[in-house]
């Protein structure tokens, strides 16, 4: 019984002990696919966890963004509004509250385009 195994198995140079297949137990190409299916399983979970993390980073970004902008266009408004009533009391002159203008409308217009096609890095 013994030299049955003996001769089923067979040992390589690696010391590895390799198995003849009887016609019954030949290998099939669903074999084949079953293997590599569950070895290909949870590289899926992988990547499927990683987008769902890039997805989700990306929405705190749109939600930051969105909130810079509000916090922008208030800052705009109340220089825009205090100088506006500055100008109108005479404290400062009308050419310092257009000159302030354009500075704003420059900023607005830089903030936009940067907001549109960012920069690459």
């Amino acid at each position: 019984m013994e030299e049955e195994q003996t001769d089923s198995n067979t040992s390589n140079a690696t010391g590895k002990n390799t198995t003849k297949l009887d016609d019954s137990e030949k290998i099939t190409i669903v074999d084949i696919i079953d293997v590599i299916a569950d070895r290909v399983d949870p590289l899926l979970q992988l990547l499927k966890a990683f987008f769902e993390q890039s997805i989700r980073r990306e929405r705190a970004v749109a939600r930051l963004q969105l909130r810079m902008a509000w916090i922008a266009l208030v800052v705009v408004f109340l220089i825009v509004g205090v100088s506006g009533a500055l100008t109108y009391l005479d404290k400062i002159d009308g050419a310092t509250f257009t000159f302030l203008l354009g500075l704003v409308v420059g900023y607005v217009l830089t903030f936009i385009r940067d907001t549109i096609s960012p920069r690459e890095e």
